[in-house]
């Protein structure tokens, strides 16, 4: 197994987590409308800067250009939803049921992008949503 890719994503990982407890410790005393616009703004921060450093070739014309614009806008409505479902709960479970959203992805790729899904992967699903159920539970 090349290990890079791992990497990569294990600092994604840690850069969600931070995410979510940075977003947690801000709703403590913000709306969630200051913190999501806080945040956006700190998004278009970070977003500008990557733009303007390495300047990607952009495809505004394509199906695939148009889905990753869709694909930031889901992004940010996630975000919003995020901050105010982190208002109403503690983020030790916003953060676990939110975390369940690669069971959404695996199920719509497999519905629209042909991918497929085997036994251990709907296994590792239907474990993720008994999880969800557990973490719902009062008490």
């Amino acid at each position: 197994m090349e290990v890079k890719w791992f990497i990569v994503a294990l600092m994604a990982l840690l850069s969600w987590g931070v995410w979510g407890v940075l977003g947690r410790y801000a709703s403590q005393t913000l709306s969630w409308r200051e913190v999501t616009a806080l945040a956006a703004i700190g998004q278009m921060v970070a977003s500008l800067s990557f733009i303007f450093l390495l300047r990607p070739e952009l495809s505004f014309q394509t199906a695939h250009g148009l889905a990753a614009l869709v694909a930031g806008a889901m992004g940010f409505i996630g975000a919003l939803l995020f901050y105010v479902a982190l208002n109403l709960n503690p983020s030790s479970i916003v953060v676990v049921v939110t975390s369940l959203y690669p069971v959404v992805t695996a199920l719509l790729s497999f519905l629209f992008l042909n991918e497929t899904l085997g036994p251990r992967q709907l296994l590792a699903m239907a474990l993720a949503m008994t999880a969800l159920a557990l973490f719902s539970l009062d008490g």
